[in-house]
This record gives structure tokens, C-alpha cells and sequence, in this order.
């Protein structure tokens, strides 16, 4: 029954069953063999107790269509809530009826009925309820408690802080843009509401991730952002700071903050910094709020996460967020999103934003309650929040607030809307300022005298005031330096190798209980050997770096597609029992040090800037996201462009992520070939991240290790290979682990003088060294790309000073690969001649036989 009702035609089930019962062929056959098979007919009740049910029921599913929470649109009468499908009229309203728990009495009149269903479900709230848990929310509704005075007074306070700030700004600051939340002001009382109710049920920490429209608003009204901070960065004649790193825009900058709940209860705070790319830091959030609930647990960290209107809508990586919500290693215990719904994108009406009802209907894909509310209501908003912190705390579930509000400006201080929307911001024009209305509201009931309110309005001026007189203070500061790389060699890396013999074992051991796979087993079984006398493949010599390391008591997180096997079958970091299917992770019982590896979702851009939050919060950790191709890495360019390139640089945030993007040329076509190089060597810049591509075994061992040693952690991306994965040469002992570091540059120790020098890098030396004839060719393989290792590099110019001949050769297109970046690197260091493929738009050739044409003139040139 219950889920019958829950359907969205539920109106017309009573009719349906009648017509039923007078004659089942009357009906589809869906619906007749239905109606059969569940006997519905000895228990649908027909009476008047099953009318007022179905009525109640369609109050709790359609009554927000009716509800007061546009400014600018009349609610209008709803179908499904017309009494006549309910088998009752207007001559009923006096007659007595059960309740059905509607009110606290066991009956009352449907006049009383309706007036309760009309104020619980069609004035300033409208609730959309989803799931299992539908009938136990729409209870906690039932129960919600009334605003005390003492509460409406602190939103009143709240009110006059969110508008006197913005219009302070717009006096002191003409035209400069802020992205004004005037016309939202609500959402500071909902936002400090959240946090303070949130503190009474456990929460002790929140991580916020918004856009630009009210960014200053929340900084200084909710984080605590001293206002002579905000204003500094209006003056023209601001000095960035040190901490400010090159700068961004101040509606971009993150910040962490401490407040007080009026409980006393301390809460730790941090707005995520982002770009203008909207919803991106989406997953930032999730990615650091989870990192934090690894000390603690889901209820004690919140995730907040405030949207306008047409970005929810629009933006794939709300919804690429949202499908990590409730999968192991990503889920967070439930996020609060508020969407700032001003019904407008920059100049685009709703219409033109979305082919959906509501903003907020991304969430009924995910059985997300929604709760409509009227910005202009500040009652209502707050206790809009109060309820979707009590849902997220006992349902662990998201929860959407449609915060109907309005944009008092155009897209910025300085956009003029009424070329585009010249009716609504007419009627924008006439509208009275919320706090003062509110405040009108709470003088007329006796809340607060008008003298009251008129000293609270003062006092808030004079702050403001004031802290224009600190800003001169701000404007003398130590300017930011980039930080410059530092070209030494690396530390040895190597592990004793009886330690590394045993942790090998523990890392290929597993119980006796398990049924494994034969071919697990026997891939098992070689690695085995490799710590005897077999050399160590690249799935092994992974597998040896992170037991080293979680040895060494750092945390491990690896999270791809696909990734505890590996795509190429060359992992295998879990065994899976071929009875049970459950997974065995031997790594995990290395050590106390915690180990995590998740196959993704089939997401780059979401779940790279889930592991880019993450690794914010493990500092001493190793965190790698693998794409499952590098060619799909651009899936996230906007994550790699935006953050992980530059937000050291803008923001001070150094995230020590690493990024394993499998690369190499092999004639699988333009899709399967290239994690484009030249996009990372060119993002690269002041020391922003390291970039390698490695020849053998032991270098990404010691690279690893070397990369959790680093006392300036930054952004590792690497490389990887796919052919070499089991390829002979390219394979280590097990000693070069045991001793040495990571080379930035491998010589050629089997030239012998040499009459060409060939400078680099990946697989294609392998290619090189098959077709190379004699020993008067040095082949030097350059491991690290970025930052460029000029010591090395200019050690070896100087020991091969007599070869005129100096070449670069790649595998990839001339336009592509690391040619640009080597070519300018060295231009003052020597003339040096490409060979490889010819510039091409695409990046590799589809058909094999066109591939290994390719591949054999420009070795021939290269070499002859």
C-alpha cells in the first residue's frame, strides 16, 4: 500500500480501483493483474478514513506546488489536491474525521484538517520528501518547534549585518564588483543557524564550498572575516600579503575560522577556495570533509555546499558529486546544499536554464529531501535549516534547500538586468528590504521596541565604521615570492633488503580461508620470486613502495577507475575470494599506518578534485588518483588548470597529490596513446608540481618514496607506462631498490665515444636501444621533465663536449610530447634538432600499420 501511494498518480487510485471492482476489464492490465495478485481489494480502504489518508498523502507529495515561496509568481490551484478526487466536497468540511495524525486529536473536522495541511505544507515551505524515510521526515515536520523571541531577535541581527555590509560596500566602493547577496540576505541567518544547530547534534567542524554571489557576505558574517580585511582588498593601492600568494579575486579566496554556537561549543571552519568555474569545488568539499571524518566520523564534520540556481542545474559536476554521496570511500554521511535561487542565471531566464521543474531536481535522483522556502520569510528559513540538519543528522542523506530569494543588482554591481528582465526588476525595485520588514514584523508582535531596534542598526554602523580605520594597516606587508626549485639530487631511497624481502611477503600474503583465482595465484607466485632473483615488474615495484611506506607509519589513499586491479591487469592490490567475492587487501596488514584503495566511479572531474581536498587534509599521506587512460585525464582539465597547477600560486594551497596517467604509444589509436605531456610541461611554473616519466622499475619505486620524504610536498604527476609493464629491459632487480635515489637523468653507461647525443624520455628509449647499431650513440633518458634538471643536464653536455651532433627524440607529434619544453630549456645550452612524428591535430595515428610506419622513419632518421 505504501508504496502505491507514494506513486505520483495516487489521486486517481481510489477511482482506479472502483472502476476495478465495478468491472476489471475496465482497467489496463498492468494495473487489473496488480489489483489481483496483491488482493488489494480486501484491504484498500474505501471510507472516508481512506479518503483523508490519500488527501494527507497528496498534501505531503504535491503540496509545495501550492506553496507561498515565489516573490514573483501566484501560487495556483493544484489538480491533485482538489477534494472531489478524494470522494469528498465542500459540503464536507464540518463532518469529523480521523486524523490520521495530521493533528494531535484522534478526529476533527476537515475544515481543521485542511487549515493544518494548508500551513504545514502550502505557505512559505513546500517539501519534496524521497525514499524510505519519507513518512519519519514528514513527522520531524509535524514537530518542529516554533522560533522563541530570543531567536528571532539574533536573526534580526543577523539581517542587519548581511544588508548594512553589502550597501556599506556599495557606498564606500561605487561599481566595484562584490556579487552583492542583497535580495538573499536570509541565507546568513540560515547559514549561522545551521551551524549553530548543527554544534547541538555533534557537529564540531564544517567545510563550505560556494560561488562568488555572497561570498564577502559569508566571509564576514559567518567565518568572522574581519570587515577591515575585506575592505583592504577594495583599495587600489592594496599590497598582496604573503599568505596571498599571487592573488585571485577577493570573491575566490578561501579561509579558515573558529566560531562560537551560542551552546558554547566551539566550530572549526573552512570556506574552500575555488574558481570561477562554477560547482567545481563541489567535490573539494566532500574531498576535505572526508579526509577530516577519518579522525572522527560523518556527523562531526559537515559538508555544506551553497549553489545558485542555474549552475545546480546546469553544471555535470553537481550530479558527477552527488553519485560519490553514498559509495564506500567517498561518502561523507550526508551534504546540506542551499541554492541561492535568485530565478535568473547571468541574464537567462529558468526557462533557458533547465528543462526541469525546480533547480533542485538533481535530487530526486538520489532520494534527496528538498525543502522549498521564501527568502523573503526569514522564520521559515531558518527553521528550513534547523529541519535538513536534523534529517542529514539521523538519516545520514543530502538535503537540498531552494532558497527562492532574489538579485537586487544584475550579475555584478555594474550589469544593468533590466535590459533583459525588465518586468521582474520592476517589481525588484518596489520591494522593501527584508530586514527591514522583518523588523516592522517584530516591533507589531512586541518582539523588540523600535528604540531596540534602532540602537542594534547604530551599534552594527559604528563597527563598520570603525574597521575603515584599520585598513591603512594593511597596506604594509612583505609582497609573496615564488618559490624557486631547487635543482639538487634526490635523498636515498633505498630499503634494507632484508626489510624489503619480508614486506614484500606481507604484501603477497593472504589467509588460508581465501579461494583465489588460479592466474591471481600464479601472478602472486612470480612476484614472489622477484624478491629471490626474478626482476621486479612495475605492478611489484608499486606494490614494494607503498609497503615501504606504510612501514614507515604514512597513509596511503589510491582511488581510479579500476584501480585495485589496475587496467592493464598489472596491480592486483585486492584479492577477490572466487566463492565469497569478498575482497582481501593484503597491504592493509602491513602496518597500522591506514591503507585505502578504491576503483571510482566512472568520473576524472569529480573524483580528481575529490582526491585534490582529500590531500589536503594528509599532509604526511600519499595520495594518488590514476586515471584509467591518461588520454581521459582531460575529462578533468579543469580540475588539473585551475587547481592542482595554480592553487599554490593563487591561493597558498599546496595540495601533495600525485597523479599516475598511463601513456605510450602502441597503435592503439588517438583515444588510447597520450596523457597529452605538453599540457602538464606547460602549466608548469614556479615549482608548481613535479612531472616525471620513467624508464624502469626502480625509478617510480624511488620516486614514490622520495615524493612522502619531500619536505615541499607538491602536485606529483607521473607518467606511466603500458607496453613496459612486464617488458624485460625495462625491468629492475630487486638490489636497485635496496640502495640509490631517483635520477632526474639516466646516462648512457654503454656509449662509447660517442659521435650523436640523443637526449629522451619514456618508452620511446626502449625503441631507440632496438634499433640503435654500435656504441657511438649515447641515448640519455631525461626521467624528470619538470622542474627541468639543469645540473644534470649541463654535467652531461660538459662530459660529451665533444659530440656535435645533439638530438631530441619522441614517440609523440612534434606539437605535442615534451619537445617545446626541452627545445626552450636548452636553448642556451646547445643546439639540439628534433626527431619524431610530424606536427598533427590529432594525437595518434588509429591504424596500426600507419603507427609502426611512423614509428620505424623517425628511428631511422634519428639513428642513421
Amino acid at each position: 500500500m505504501y508504496k502505491i501511494i507514494m506513486l505520483p498518480n495516487l489521486v486517481y487510485i481510489e477511482k482506479l480501483y472502483r472502476s476495478f471492482c465495478d468491472n476489471p476489464d475496465s482497467v489496463d492490465p498492468t494495473w487489473r493483474s496488480f489489483f489481483h495478485g496483491m488482493e488489494l481489494g480486501a484491504d484498500f480502504k474505501s471510507d472516508s478514513t481512506s479518503s483523508i489518508e490519500l488527501l494527507i498523502r497528496a498534501y505531503q507529495l504535491f503540496g509545495h506546488l501550492k506553496a507561498r515561496i515565489n516573490l514573483f509568481e501566484e501560487p495556483q490551484e493544484i489538480e491533485q489536491l482538489k477534494l472531489e478526487n478524494y470522494g469528498l466536497s465542500a459540503s464536507d468540511l464540518s463532518k469529523t474525521f480521523a486524523t490520521s495524525g495530521v493533528l494531535d486529536q484522534e478526529t476533527a473536522s476537515l475544515k481543521e484538517i485542511l487549515s493544518a495541511l494548508e500551513t504545514r505544507y502550502c505557505q512559505s515551505v513546500g517539501y519534496e520528501l524521497f525514499g524510505e524515510h519519507a513518512e519519519e521526515m514528514a513527522q520531524m515536520i509535524k514537530t518542529m518547534p516554533f522560533l522563541q523571541v530570543d531567536e528571532q531577535k539574533r536573526i534580526l541581527h543577523e539581517l542587519n549585518r548581511a544588508e548594512m555590509f553589502e550597501n556599506f560596500l556599495h557606498m564606500k566602493y561605487t561599481g566595484q564588483k562584490r556579487f552583492s547577496l542583497e535580495g538573499g540576505e536570509a541565507l546568513i541567518p540560515m547559514m549561522l543557524e545551521l551551524l549553530f544547530s548543527g554544534s547541538d547534534q555533534g557537529v564540531s567542524a564544517a567545510v563550505i564550498g560556494m560561488a562568488h554571489r555572497g561570498r564577502l557576505n559569508v566571509l564576514a558574517n559567518v567565518l568572522g572575516k574581519p570587515y577591515a580585511s575585506i575592505y583592504a582588498e577594495f583599495d587600489p593601492e592594496y599590497v598582496p600579503q604573503e599568505g596571498d600568494g599571487s592573488g585571485d579575486v577577493k570573491y575566490h579566496k578561501g579561509y579558515d575560522a573558529s566560531i562560537k554556537a551560542p551552546s558554547g561549543k566551539e566550530i572549526a571552519l573552512r570556506l574552500a577556495a575555488n574558481p570561477s568555474h562554477l560547482e567545481a569545488v563541489n567535490p573539494v568539499v566532500e574531498g576535505f570533509a572526508y579526509g577530516l571524518q577519518q579522525a572522527s566520523d560523518h556527523k562531526s564534520v559537515l559538508p555544506i555546499l551553497i549553489h545558485g540556481d542555474a549552475a545546480v542545474a546546469g553544471q555535470g559536476i553537481v550530479y558527477e558529486t552527488m553519485q560519490l554521496s553514498n559509495i564506500e570511500g567517498y561518502a561523507t554521511g550526508g551534504t546540506i546544499h542551499i541554492v541561492i535561487n535568485n530565478q535568473i542565471g547571468f541574464t537567462a531566464l529558468p526557462k533557458e536554464s533547465r528543462s526541469t521543474r525546480y533547480c533542485t531536481d538533481i535530487a530526486k535522483a538520489f532520494d534527496s529531501p528538498v525543502i522549498h522556502v521564501n527568502g523573503e520569510d526569514p522564520d521559515s528559513c531558518v527553521q528550513a535549516v534547523r529541519l535538513a540538519m536534523a534529517f542529514r543528522q539521523t538519516f545520514g542523506c543530502d538535503v537540498f534547500i531552494d532558497l527562492n530569494c532574489y538579485r537586487k543588482y544584475g550579475h555584478n554591481e555594474g550589469d544593468e538586468p533590466a535590459f533583459t528582465q525588465p518586468v521582474m526588476y520592476e517589481k525588484i525595485k518596489a520591494q522593501e528590504k527584508l530586514r527591514i520588514s522583518y523588523r516592522n514584523a517584530l516591533i507589531s508582535k512586541g518582539v523588540l521596541s523600535e528604540a531596540e531596534a534602532q540602537g542594534m542598526e547604530e551599534s552594527f554602523k559604528s563597527e563598520l565604521e570603525a574597521a575603515l580605520h584599520e585598513v591603512e594597516k594593511l597596506k604594509v606587508g612583505r609582497e609573496y615570492q615564488c618559490p624557486v626549485p631547487e635543482d639538487k639530487p634526490y635523498p636515498d631511497t633505498g630499503i634494507e633488503k632484508s626489510l624489503l624481502i619480508d614486506l614484500g611477503k606481507k604484501a603477497l600474503s593472504y589467509p588460508d580461508s581465501v579461494h583465489i583465482q588460479p592466474k591471481v595465484k600464479r601472478i602472486l607466485d612470480e612476484r614472489a620470486k622477484m624478491l629471490v632473483d626474478a626482476p621486479v615488474d612495475w605492478g611489484m615495484a608499486e606494490i614494494l613502495a607503498y609497503a615501504s611506506i606504510l612501514n614507515e607509519g604514512h597513509p596511503i589513499r589510491i582511488s581510479g577507475q579500476d584501480s585495485i586491479r589496475g587496467t592493464f591487469s598489472h596491480r592486483h592490490a585486492g584479492i577477490t575470494d572466487s566463492k565469497t567475492q569478498e575482497r582481501y587487501i593484503p597491504l592493509q596488514h602491513i602496518s597500522d599506518a591506514r591503507f585505502q584503495i578504491y576503483n571510482s566511479p566512472l568520473s576524472e572531474y569529480a573524483v580528481l578534485l575529490f582526491e585534490y581536498g582529500y590531500s589536503l587534509t594528509q599532509p604526511n599521506g600519499l595520495n594518488i588518483w590514476e586515471a584509467q587512460f591518461g588520454d581521459f585525464a582531460n575529462g578533468a582539465q579543469i580540475a588539473i588548470d585551475q587547481f592542482i597547477a595554480t592553487s599554490e600560486q593563487k591561493w597558498r594551497e599546496i595540495a601533495p597529490l600525485t597523479l599516475l596517467l598511463p601513456h605510450g604509444y602502441e597503435g592503439q589509436g588517438p583515444e588510447h596513446s597520450s596523457a597529452r605531456i605538453e599540457r602538464f610541461l606547460q602549466l608548469a611554473s614556479n615549482h608548481s608540481m613535479i612531472i616525471c616519466n620513467n624508464s624502469n622499475t626502480a625509478q617510480v619505486f624511488h620516486l614514490l618514496r622520495s615524493h612522502i620524504h619531500s619536505a615541499e610536498r607538491r602536485p606529483l604527476i607521473i607518467f606511466t607506462p603500458k607496453a613496459l609493464l612486464r617488458y624485460g629491459p625495462s625491468l629492475s632487480n630487486l638490489d636497485a631498490f635496496c640502495s640509490g635515489s631517483y635520477q632526474k637523468v639516466i646516462d648512457d653507461s654503454s656509449a662509447q665515444n660517442p659521435k650523436r647525443l640523443i637526449f629522451c624520455s619514456g618508452k620511446v628509449y626502449y625503441d631507440l636501444l632496438e634499433a640503435r647499431e654500435g656504441t657511438d650513440i649515447a641515448l640519455v633518458r631525461i626521467e624528470q621533465l619538470y622542474p627541468f634538471p639543469y645540473a644534470d643536464i649541463k654535467a652531461l653536455l660538459a662530459k660529451y663536449k665533444g659530440v656535435k651532433q645533439v638530438y631530441w627524440v619522441q614517440e609523440e607529434h612534434q606539437n605535442m610530447g615534451a619537445w617545446a619544453h626541452v627545445h626552450f630549456s636548452l636553448s642556451g645550452l646547445c643546439d639540439i634538432r628534433y626527431f619524431g612524428r610530424p606536427k598533427s591535430a590529432s594525437p595518434a595515428a588509429g591504424f596500426p600499420t600507419l603507427h609502426q610506419r611512423e614509428l620505424k622513419t623517425f628511428l631511422k632518421e634519428a639513428l642513421s
